[in-house]
């Protein structure tokens, strides 16, 4: 399928993006971005009805969206939830409504893609892995994937990234980069989230969000 029909696809659907890339937040506007490797999870977890298709239009340059959540407090527990739908609250962002979530089309035989946080993984643990995507659309996506680690390990590995904004946030370590996507006028952006044993990594492709990341940490940590 071409990239003008994939446009012309997503304009018709409009998500109302106001900048490139609104990242999702963590307490105090900070964001999140993506462009997924078609997977599926290693878990029967994550399954879920595909809903009607769509995406978002491109926009001109990224932006941290200003979150409108609560601070998860520092004592909640971490825990991998049981499946894509508790990953994310439901009815609050429109790319759960547009994009079908882990669609046989997209996913179907395909490996969780290694991460910046897959060597801190647990080999006792779980993990979850959530596409959103659109199997007409050339690269309109956002995928959250959600495990166990071993803290130190994981904090160690987030601060070896190069190329990312990385600071302390909501009792965690966070780590984001927003780029230009090298085959699409879009944005890409990929966001790393860790907190006692437990790892998020939050990849947006032309998918703008505003305080995903803190939706995303207040479901997992309750």
């Amino acid at each position: 399928m071409s990239h003008m029909r994939t446009t012309t696809l997503l304009t018709t659907i409009g998500l109302g993006v106001g900048l490139a890339l609104a990242l999702s937040g963590c307490t105090g506007g900070d964001g999140d971005a993506v462009t997924p490797t078609p997977s599926t999870s290693t878990t029967a977890r994550a399954t879920a009805t595909p809903t009607p298709s769509g995406s978002a239009t491109p926009g001109p340059t990224p932006g941290a969206g200003a979150s409108n959540t609560t601070t998860t407090p520092a004592t909640a527990a971490g825990k991998v939830p049981a499946t894509c739908k508790d990953v994310v609250t439901p009815g609050r962002f429109d790319f759960t409504d547009v994009m079908p979530l882990n669609d046989p089309a997209v996913v179907g035989g395909m490996e969780i893609p290694r991460t910046a946080l897959t060597p801190a993984g647990r080999s006792d643990g779980q993990r979850l892995y959530c596409v959103w995507r659109d199997p007409r659309a050339d690269v309109s996506n956002l995928t959250v994937l959600v495990e166990d680690v071993v803290p130190s390990r994981a904090t160690e590995a987030l601060r070896g990234l190069s190329g990312f904004d990385c600071s302390t946030v909501d009792d965690g370590f966070r780590c984001q980069q927003v780029r230009q996507n090298q085959q699409y006028p879009v944005i890409d952006g990929d966001t790393y989230f860790t907190r006692g044993g437990i790892g998020i990594h939050i990849h947006q492709s032309n998918v703008p969000t505003d305080g995903l990341l803190d939706d995303v940490v207040g479901n997992v940590f309750r």
